[in-house]
Parts: C-alpha cells; sequence; structure tokens
C-alpha cells in the first residue's frame, strides 16, 4: 500500500491538464491496479517533504506548458499538440475522455415548417445559439488550427438549401447512408475550416456533413451535397488511405501524371471547377487534377446531377464514363439498391433540373455581372429566364 496526498494550494489553472492525470492509468486506458488510501503514520509522513520546499515552476516553464481552451457553453477542452504538428484534440473536463474528433457545437431541430422529406428531417440539425468553432484563433499565431468554424444560420437561406438539397438526399437509401457513416447533417452559415472559407465540410470521424447555407448557386449546393458525400464513401471504403494511390482509378489517367497537393490549395482558383479549364478529356475540370479523392467526387457528383457531361466531356476516349462506372460499382458493393432501376430514377430527376446559371462579377472593370452556364459553357450579360 502507499500513502497519496494531495497539495490543492498547488493546483494550477485548465491550462495543465495533463499534470493531473491518474497514474494508475495505462496508455490505453485502464487502471493498473487499485490504489488503497491509508491512514498515515510517522514513518510515512517522515519521508513527505515540508509544502515550502516543494518546487514551483518557474514563470518561464509555465510559457512553453501545453495550454488547453476552453469551448464555450460546452465542457470540451481543447489543445493544439506540438507531437503532430499543431493538430487538435480535446478531452472533456469532467471524464477526462481524449479524442481528435472536434465535439459538436449546440444544435436544435429542423423547423416544423421547413418542406424536406423524412430522411432529411431525421438527419437535419442546425448551428444554434453563437458561433462555434473547434479552437479560439492564437493571436501570436494566425496559422494556427482553429478546426471546424460557423455561426448559425439565417431562416430564409436555410428554407432555400433545405429545399434544393432535399432530393437530392432522397435518392439515397437509408442503409446506404448508414453505412457510410452519416449519422447528421448539420446546416451553418460563414463555415471555415482551419480559416479556410469553405462551403461544406464532411467531418469524417464524427459523421457529420457541415453544409452553409449562404447565398450560392442551387446548382453548387446541389453539386456540393453530392461532393462531400463521395469523401464520406471514399472514406468508408478506404480509411485514412482515400487519398492514397488507387491503381483501379489511376489506370484511366495520362501516363506520367500526378495529382496535386489537395483540394485546399486550389480554392482561390475560382475557375477551376469550370469544365473548360480541364487540362485533358481524362478530367472533368482542373479541380479534379488536385488530388485522387478529389477526382472522384467532381465524378460522383456529376454523375447525380447532370450524367451526359460526362459523356461530352469524355471527348472520343470516354475515359469519364469509365471512372464514372468504376465508382458506381463501388457504390452498389455498398448498397445493392444502387442498381440500374434506381439509376434511372436518378436520371430522371435530373432531366428536370434545367437552371445550371451561376452569376459572376466580370473581370473587366465596370463590366458588372455576367451569368455562366456551368453546363453548357454559356456566358449572357443579362440574368437568363428562369434562374433563380
Amino acid at each position: 500500500m502507499r500513502c497519496v496526498t494531495r497539495c490543492f494550494s498547488c493546483f494550477d489553472s485548465v491550462d495543465d491538464l495533463d499534470d493531473y492525470r491518474d497514474p494508475r492509468l495505462s496508455d490505453g486506458g485502464q487502471p493498473r491496479g487499485p490504489i488503497q488510501i491509508c491512514t498515515p503514520t510517522v514513518a510515512s509522513l517522515a519521508q513527505l517533504q515540508p509544502v515550502q520546499e516543494m518546487r514551483q515552476p518557474r514563470e518561464r516553464d509555465r510559457a512553453h506548458r501545453p495550454r488547453f481552451d476552453r469551448i464555450p457553453d460546452s465542457p470540451w477542452l481543447v489543445q493544439r499538440s506540438v507531437e503532430y504538428g499543431g493538430k487538435l484534440f480535446w478531452t472533456h473536463e469532467h471524464t477526462r475522455e481524449t479524442t481528435w474528433r472536434q465535439p459538436l457545437p449546440r444544435t436544435c431541430s429542423l423547423p416544423a415548417d421547413v418542406q424536406v422529406h423524412p430522411g432529411l428531417r431525421a438527419q437535419a440539425v442546425v448551428a444554434d445559439k453563437a458561433a462555434f468553432f473547434g479552437a479560439p484563433k492564437d493571436p501570436n499565431n494566425p496559422s494556427a488550427r482553429t478546426g471546424i468554424c460557423g455561426v448559425p444560420p439565417g431562416e430564409a437561406q436555410l428554407r432555400r438549401t433545405c429545399e434544393a438539397i432535399s432530393l437530392e438526399h432522397s435518392f439515397y437509401p437509408a442503409i446506404f447512408l448508414e453505412r457510410i457513416g452519416l449519422k447528421r447533417v448539420l446546416l451553418c452559415e460563414e463555415l471555415h475550416y482551419n480559416g479556410q472559407r469553405r462551403r461544406d465540410v464532411p467531418d469524417l470521424g464524427s459523421g457529420t456533413l457541415y453544409i452553409d447555407v449562404g447565398d450560392r448557386p442551387l446548382r453548387r449546393k446541389r453539386h456540393s451535397f453530392h461532393h462531400e458525400l463521395w469523401h464520406m464513401v471514399d472514406y468508408h471504403l478506404l480509411g485514412n488511405q482515400f487519398e492514397a494511390y488507387d491503381e483501379d482509378w489511376c489506370a484511366y489517367n495520362p501516363q506520367g501524371f500526378s495529382y496535386g497537393r489537395g483540394g485546399k490549395h486550389m480554392r482561390s482558383d475560382s475557375k477551376s471547377s469550370q469544365l473548360a479549364s480541364a487540362p485533358s478529356t481524362e478530367f472533368l475540370n482542373r479541380y479534379s487534377t488536385s488530388s485522387v479523392a478529389e477526382d472522384k467526387a467532381e465524378i460522383w457528383a456529376t454523375l447525380m446531377c447532370y450524367q451526359h457531361v460526362l459523356v461530352a466531356q469524355g471527348g472520343a476516349s470516354q475515359v469519364l464514363s469509365a471512372k464514372a462506372e468504376l465508382l458506381q460499382r463501388r457504390a452498389r458493393q455498398i448498397c445493392e439498391h444502387l442498381d440500374e432501376v434506381w439509376w434511372v430514377r436518378v436520371r430522371e430527376e435530373q432531366l428536370k433540373q434545367t437552371d445550371h446559371w451561376e452569376a459572376h462579377s466580370s473581370e473587366e472593370p465596370g463590366k458588372g455581372q455576367y451569368w455562366f452556364n456551368w453546363v453548357t459553357g454559356e456566358r449572357r450579360s443579362s440574368k437568363p429566364e428562369g434562374h433563380h
């Protein structure tokens, strides 16, 4: 047996939770054995140092010790890991549970009068009360990670977005969404990931698809929903290797081709998503060349929204159609309901969607806006009829 004593006056602030881990716990979190609390004896007390001789941390030591920050209105505390390049991890203040997964913000249910199909209503939640973030900004390091950040959405944009993606969500059988790990669709605005503006973020670890309901063309909302969903499919199929070399997929690429550094490095390229930006007939657009994961996600979104583009864009080689067929086979391995009959229904609904126009700011001074059709590449100086 050994005595356990604590001097509560020596406890530091919440910066130093690592100092107070139970020493009985192994790396796996399991106690090595019980600790018995015994009544101090003369001999045991003689072994203790007087409090005034116990070393207190120097101020310069404190400055370099790991710091935990509180998440407002939450029992979670966040820290940036030095060992993993500033990656965020969270510790529950009461249970001491530690996780790499960002805790969910406060949410509420979708308003009852928003018209969506039952499947989306069951999964949709709305960011509630206040802005949320994974970690507060570091005033001393503007590039420090902040995780997924956003604010509660405006009512008008929330309704418009829900109406736009309700049909898209309804295509997928519930068992398919369950198997790929989609647990919830979290609706918000001003969505950012580690300081970078995003429109949608799939949090693969928690099974949460964050969707920014802010103002953007309906075509993009529909396209982005399927694009991000495929990232979740890819993660289900390949785990953490979903960004790695895929032999079956890359066999369709030009000889000697190498993907870029990822989609986040191409977000400043406003024309990278346009069909005309494709460097060759093996790719849908320039954004598809940023990574193998983005290439697949762009093909899947196009397959779900406008299949005929794959035929037109692929030219005589029809490589894009071959890539699409590979994704179709992989999806059916997950859920047999994604069969030929299912694809006929998807195609029928696609043909009813004709608004592919987007407003763009002209690059020429004083020219104002122009409208661009993503599918056909047509440009107009006045708003097309039927465009919302």
